[in-house]
């Protein structure tokens, strides 16, 4: 009874419970970190060719390879450790009685892995050589 009580995750989820937009914001928290990550690895990326640009095109094209596969790296853990904690809060919505919470959350974090997809599917189905 000890631990229920001191739950911290519960104590919010009873403050939050039945907040429509709370949900939405939390499900598009994994979307916005991963627009940060990948705005900071176009900076680092143009900073790195700036400091090697009279090292040559070769030295620039290695230091901004190292930097978008560094910044590819560090944005897919952020975004995958930023889903499992949103889907760890709609589990314990869920079981504090907060089920439109829940769902808006669900149905946000929908709409980001869309949005992070739709590069890939719009590749796949668009033709890859135009018709002349």
């Amino acid at each position: 009874m000890f631990n229920t009580l001191n739950d911290p995750a519960q104590s919010i989820s009873l403050q939050h419970k039945g907040s429509i937009l709370g949900g939405i914001l939390a499900g598009l928290i994994p979307l916005g970190l991963l627009l940060l990550v990948v705005a900071m690895s176009v900076i680092l990326t143009a900073l790195a060719r700036q400091l090697v640009a009279s090292a040559g095109f070769f030295a620039q094209q290695q230091a901004s390879i190292i930097v978008l596969i560094a910044g590819l790296v560090v944005a897919l853990v952020v975004y995958v450790v930023a889903i499992v904690r949103t889907l760890r809060w709609v589990k314990v919505w869920q079981r504090g009685g907060a089920g439109d919470q829940a769902r808006a959350t669900l149905l946000a974090l929908g709409f980001s892995a869309l949005v992070v997809l739709l590069p890939m599917v719009l590749a796949i189905v668009l033709p890859q050589n135009p018709a002349l």
